[in-house]
């Protein structure tokens, strides 16, 4: 049951939106998002992502940044992993970077920032069906906790090897106390996915994948690294199960496609509401502006109103 501070809370989150914004907001069981406007583009299925063009958007950075988020070594047709790391060893490899990574202060922010996000989303539950809208909603929340998030929208055009896409995701970034503000170099960025395990889903996944993903966190905070090691260990191995049954790998189960959904281009903004809702942040955060933002080593958001690290 929801307890009367909990939905107070939850409504600061979306009382900026106007009538018509609330009612997209309302759970209608088996309902999909429909696309058209940015309140909405939760991606509500991989084939609406694969379709998307960007062609005609000039705000949208070239895919050659995107094609870098893999490496040297990120070759898809080349079987990495077949014959050479078992199940076992990718179970415990996602294990190891996401229960140990960093280790010390880093482990000590990751749990904070986890625990916040989870009890932001309990608070939202009743618009987690709207998912673009539930991840501002999550994003806004977090900020009231004093932490410096921000909703990040990866977009990347079409390439020779690799098609056009969009995704969103939530981030936190935060500043050494030692260090000043705009110091990026002292910053540490979080990728924060209330949907993380969600978007490794496969047609026909045979067991061994099914225990790959069933390591993965439906809810994830980590750095953009530790992202990037787990994303290729469940890529591959979402390949190697497609191969098993037959089935051809979808251009949007590539690893590169992957990788590039939360470490590719992106924008970050710290609106409440979009700006095409015609409808500004109220109060301490309406002189903040989005910036673009290329790679995944990002400096933190420049306020020009002071925010405490936790509030």
């Amino acid at each position: 049951m929801t307890t009367p501070c909990a939905s107070s809370r939850a409504k600061r989150a979306t009382a900026p939106l106007d009538a018509a914004a609330m009612a997209r907001l309302a759970v209608v069981p088996g309902s999909a998002d429909s696309s058209g406007s940015e309140h909405e583009a939760a991606l509500s299925s991989l084939v609406n992502e694969y379709l998307l063009e960007a062609a005609d958007d000039a705000t949208v950075p070239s895919a050659a940044a995107v094609l870098a988020v893999g490496g040297g070594s990120d070759v898809e047709e080349d079987d990495e992993h077949e014959g050479g790391v078992g199940v076992a060893e990718e179970v415990d490899e996602i294990a190891r970077v996401l229960d140990a990574a960093g280790g010390g202060d880093d482990d000590d922010l990751r749990r904070r920032i986890f625990a916040d996000v989870v009890d932001s989303m309990r608070e939202l539950e009743n618009v987690r069906a709207q998912r673009s809208a539930f991840r501002r909603a999550v994003m806004s929340l977090l900020r009231e906790r004093g932490h410096d998030a921000g909703l990040c929208k990866a977009r990347w055009n079409k390439t020779s090897s690799m098609v056009a896409g969009s995704y969103e995701y939530i981030d936190v970034v935060v500043v050494a106390a030692a260090a000043a503000v705009a110091d990026a170099a002292e910053a540490t960025r979080y990728i924060v996915d209330v949907g993380f395990a969600g978007e490794f889903e496969v047609a026909r996944p045979t067991e061994d994948y099914e225990a790959v993903r069933s390591a993965l966190p439906e809810v994830l905070v980590a750095r953009p690294d530790d992202v990037r090691k787990v994303v290729r260990v469940a890529a591959s191995a979402a390949r190697r199960s497609l191969k098993r049954r037959r089935l051809s790998v979808p251009p949007w189960r590539k690893r590169k496609f992957m990788l590039a959904k939360w470490l590719g281009p992106y924008r970050r903004t710290v609106n409440a509401v979009p700006t095409s809702a015609g409808t500004a942040i109220d109060g301490g955060n309406s002189s903040a502006v989005c910036r673009t933002v290329h790679g995944f080593e990002a400096p933190p958001l420049v306020l020009t109103t002071p925010t405490g690290l936790w509030g």
